[in-house]
């Protein structure tokens, strides 16, 4: 690079920084549209080997590119101008990386002279999501020094040690740009470099892992497939708990997945016997979904360990004895156990097994969002994955799933209800999905509704409409009728079938459950089923059969 020529400086310069994104893994790209952003997002678009989506709003498309990123984990790129634009990132970010995805966020700035000085759509990006990425760096202005090119290859370099592996995770790179903004555009040669072979992550353990006696094992959300290690998991010293979203929970024999009510019901006999007959207790993966199951993690004297995917120990809801780093397969592939003795694994089984009994027996008499669940799920084809909102969808997921048959997906880094429509419609891209979610989480992201008809992507919303936030009528909060309704249950009296015209979805709109078929749960297109409930009914209705629920664990015998 011997000229000094502007353009051609900042054609070398981010053309240069796409194309090693690009060989380190980066193949997908969000932009949203802006000024100072011109030359990154055209570096994209041009990119032989880059597959661009465009989405006006900056913290919908965060987490459109989350939903891309989710399943495989491959790291994906998110292009925006400088700004309030860049802020709209950061919720998407802070899931990113409660959830180790590898998202790339490019955010173009001003030059360092129009900082802090008043200039417009200027606002301090320096590291401001300092919280939340693996790593961050801020490049210079585009220069003709000799060292530029070096210092692209390394900062990239850097940054590409968090796409994959035990650091996982979103990192940033701050891009200011001197106007003019346009690069020139017949600099394709730039675009040269194939795709890097990235370092094979692997454990090793000092000495080999060895348990004696019987062992609960608790499996929460895995990055990595677990069916390699499922023979391992198949013994009779190993009572396995596995969480909904964990894929396991499909394949793996005498898998217990209503520990959220067996453990809401135990009484104090019942668990000084568990105590007893559990040796040692090994968590896998992300925390549980459960309150109730972190809860008895959170007492149980039993000795703990922790088998983690990444160096970023997720230590709830106790700290364990010990913990260890690596793939997961690996992990459990060199762990030894040894059996001494009977355990808890033949009444847990049963137990699981009744209740699953009573749930089909007794959901019938129901006609609220449980029942509506158990019909969905039910006739809902395995090959389709299911993307299950916060609050009360996660959780009657977990309750009323009774076949186990299709994959779960959620957010449940930080468990928020944003950017859940963006998420799933970023998985809708690569596989079929069926978005349960509620009228709150809907209209919180509803703008992210707009990339369905944009991209032609496919995808079923059944929203769940009981007019305000369902899960407060669960809470304490409930009690204070004064107030409750205008604090909590936040009513919007919304009418879904307006965002499904404004949007291009089909609707259907239902309040019986006959309603759910396999038709109705397996069409093709771009669909939006609202379903009206009735929230207080739907507390009572969750109340009753937890009640029934409760006589099944009771009965189990000391």
């Amino acid at each position: 690079m011997m000229s000094t020529n502007h353009q051609e400086t900042l054609t070398y310069q981010v053309f240069t920084l796409i194309d090693l994104l690009q060989s380190y893994g980066m193949r997908e790209v969000v932009i949203s549209p802006g000024s100072r952003s011109t030359p990154i997002a055209l570096a994209a678009e041009l990119h032989p080997d880059i597959r661009t989506y465009i989405h006006p709003d900056e913290r919908s498309a965060a987490f459109f590119a989350l939903g891309l990123s989710k399943e495989g984990r491959s790291p994906v790129g998110l292009i925006c101008t400088s700004g309030t634009a860049a802020a709209n990132y950061m919720p998407a970010i802070a899931e990113a990386d409660l959830s180790h995805v590898p998202l790339i966020a490019l955010t173009a700035d001003r030059p360092h002279e129009l900082r802090d000085v008043g200039a417009p759509q200027a606002i301090n990006q320096r590291n401001m999501y300092r919280n939340y990425i693996r790593y961050y760096t801020e490049l210079p202005i585009a220069d003709a020094h000799p060292s530029h090119s070096d210092m692209l290859e390394t900062k990239i370099l850097q940054c590409a040690q968090h796409f994959q592996g035990v650091d996982r995770g979103p990192v940033h790179i701050n891009v200011p740009i001197r106007e003019p903004l346009m690069p020139d555009m017949t600099r394709t040669d730039l675009f040269h470099r194939t795709p890097r072979a990235m370092p094979e992550y692997s454990v090793a353990l000092s000495s080999g892992l060895h348990f004696e006696g019987h062992g609960l094992v608790i499996i929460g959300e895995t990055a990595d497939d677990l069916e390699s290690v499922s023979s391992v998991l198949d013994r009779e010293n190993l009572t396995v708990i596995a969480d909904p979203r964990q894929h396991i929970r499909r394949t793996l024999p005498n898998v217990i997945t209503h520990h959220d009510l067996i453990f809401s019901n135990l009484n104090q006999e019942q668990l000084k016997r568990l105590e007893a007959e559990v040796d040692f207790i090994i968590r896998i993966g992300e925390p549980l979904t459960s309150k109730v199951t972190n809860q008895f993690l959170s007492k149980t004297g039993i000795p703990q360990y922790l088998f983690s995917e990444y160096q970023q120990l997720k230590t709830f809801p106790a700290t364990p004895q010990a913990a260890y780093v690596g793939p997961i397969g690996t992990l459990v592939g060199n762990t030894g156990f040894t059996n001494a003795g009977g355990g808890p694994k033949s009444w847990l089984t049963e137990l699981d097994r009744r209740i699953s009994n009573r749930v089909e027996a007794y959901v019938t008499d129901y006609e609220d969002e449980g029942r509506f669940m158990y019909e969905i799920i039910r006739h809902t084809d395995p090959d389709r994955s299911l993307f299950l909102s916060n609050s009360m969808p996660i959780r009657d997921g977990e309750r009323y799933d009774l076949d186990n048959t299709q994959k779960i997906y959620a957010n449940r880094g930080a468990n928020g209800i944003d950017g859940v429509v963006s998420t799933a419609l970023g998985m809708a891209v690569k596989t079929p999905i069926t978005l349960i979610i509620g009228d709150i989480a809907l209209y919180h992201d509803m703008n992210g509704l707009i990339m369905s008809k944009l991209e032609g992507i496919d995808i079923n919303i059944i929203v769940f409409n009981n007019n305000g936030g369902g899960i407060f009528s669960f809470l304490p909060q409930s009690e204070n009728k004064d107030y409750f309704e205008r604090l909590f249950g936040t009513p919007l009296d919304l009418d879904f079938k307006h965002a499904a015209d404004l949007y291009g979805f089909n609707y259907t709109s239902t309040e019986m459950v006959q309603d759910v078929t396999d038709e109705l749960m397996n069409q093709g297109g771009r669909n939006i089923i609202e379903i009206k409930t009735d929230r207080a009914v739907n507390v009572d209705s969750h109340q009753k059969l937890s009640r029934q629920i409760e006589d099944v664990v009771k009965s189990v015998e000391i």
